[in-house]
């Protein structure tokens, strides 16, 4: 560990913490399980090699994510530890979305899609939020 400068979303400095190296390839994969995992326990379905999954990492999420996502299904682990959103096209059920946060400190959102239909038509959201 090390010691890091915190910025606000506007790039400001904040504060000085501690922080350490972050391996965004491991963190990715375990969102990606997590997703698929997710989609199994609420659509009982596995997605298998069927779809391709997208993950990102934020700093925050924006008003415009928040806003988007809040009609979204919601679920909580735990004590809030974990928070998450997700909705599926109902058109396209291999067409999901969803929204992580955890300890109210990392966001992470993530998508799939199937693999031999790539996104051509459907509008999907575009995550920004850092």
């Amino acid at each position: 560990m090390k010691p890091v400068y915190l910025r606000s979303p506007a790039g400001v400095i904040t504060e000085r913490r501690m922080g350490s190296p972050w391996d965004s390839e491991a963190y990715d994969k375990v969102i990606e399980r997590m997703i698929r995992g997710l989609y199994f326990y609420h659509f009982s379905e596995i997605l298998g090699d069927r779809v391709r999954c997208k993950v990102q990492w934020h700093s925050f999420i924006t008003d415009e994510i928040s806003e988007m996502s809040k009609e979204w299904q919601q679920h909580v682990i735990g004590n809030g530890q974990i928070v998450y959103r997700y909705v599926k096209a109902q058109e396209h059920p291999l067409y999901s979305t969803w929204l992580f946060q955890f300890y109210d400190r990392h966001w992470a959102s993530g998508y799939t899609e199937p693999i031999d239909q790539p996104n051509n038509s459907l509008q999907l959201p575009n995550f920004v939020g850092g």
